[in-house]
């Protein structure tokens, strides 16, 4: 399989709700930690969107913002707005909401059409780390139409009470995901953070890892991948390790183990089936594998999964 394509299979993205914020005047609103990824598209005026762990980032009408994890995010009229903390625990409700922050006897100087959707939670923490903390689209960049009629088909969706409801969405989430991981890898800032999508930006890297998400059982070496990327071992070994963030056989062992762990969840195959899928020559390597990574031996970690 493709590498994106890849991601998307074990992620699972399902769309939990939208919502349209409004606000005028001064105003500030932090939303703690959630189960949730999300997106936002700014449909009028600006706003300061500040991400836990990261520098504030100003949004401008038509600016889109895609967060694959769930941080603490926080969003302002200022950057030195009053903040107040939002309850964002509970789950949307999967239909169109508003929220009004600022001076509500004032007409909205600022609006902001934003989504959530959950992502499966077997492989969230290790795929987090393979993705951007955020992707960041300008309303000058050529994505962010493509994006946009996307978002509307989507809220569209969520209004309307048709047959396959549910799946469109899924779907068009699935879309939104690829444009916008699509636009990171083409974009500069890929060169600059390590994970997957950087690798992909690099054309030998990508060679390799696409060849290697093709085919995940096959005996792959440093040497086998080095070949497939065009390069010396000692430099796609150096590249790879610089860009991805892993070396190459880690970044294997970590896919493997992550295409089990949910093989083991979702359908509780024979450990010889799995084994076989993903490039073990018998059970019992699978097992001492699995267990070193994870913790646990797979059939413990099926039981604990159910």
């Amino acid at each position: 399989m493709e590498a994106l394509a890849d991601i998307l299979s074990l992620l699972r993205p399902r769309a939990v709700g939208t919502k349209l914020m409004q606000g005028a005047g001064r105003w500030g609103v932090y939303r703690a930690q959630t189960a949730y990824a999300g997106f936002g598209l700014v449909l009028a005026g600006q706003c300061w969107i500040t991400i836990d762990g990261h520098a504030p980032l100003r949004l401008d009408a038509g600016d889109f913002i895609l967060v694959p994890g769930a941080p603490g995010i926080t969003i302002a009229s200022h950057i030195d707005s009053d903040i107040v903390s939002l309850d964002a625990q509970d789950p949307m409700a999967c239909q169109t909401s508003q929220g009004w922050y600022g001076d509500q006897e004032r007409e909205a100087d600022f609006r902001q059409l934003g989504g959530s959707f959950e992502l499966d939670a077997i492989n969230r923490n290790l795929l987090a780390a393979l993705l951007p903390a955020f992707v960041h689209i300008q309303a000058t960049d050529p994505a962010a139409e493509r994006l946009n009629r996307t978002i509307k088909l989507i809220v569209e969706e969520a209004l309307a009470d048709r047959p396959g409801r549910e799946l469109i969405i899924e779907r068009f989430i699935e879309v939104l995901l690829v444009e916008a991981l699509r636009f990171h890898i083409e974009s500069v800032d890929a060169i600059v953070q390590p994970g997957l999508l950087a690798g992909l930006a690099d054309p030998h890297l990508a060679r390799a890892l696409r060849r290697l998400h093709h085919n995940v059982a096959h005996s792959w070496s440093v040497e086998t991948l080095a070949r497939q990327a065009g390069l010396s071992r000692s430099v796609f070994s150096a590249r790879f390790n610089r860009k991805v963030g892993v070396p190459p056989m880690q970044y294997l062992i970590n896919w493997r183990i992550a295409l089990a762990k949910a093989m083991l969840y979702r359908d509780a195959p024979p450990l010889e089936t799995v084994a076989a899928a993903i490039g073990y020559q018998s059970a019992s390597a699978f097992s001492t594998a699995f267990k070193r990574e994870v913790g646990q031996a797979p059939r413990e970690y099926a039981r604990a999964a159910d």
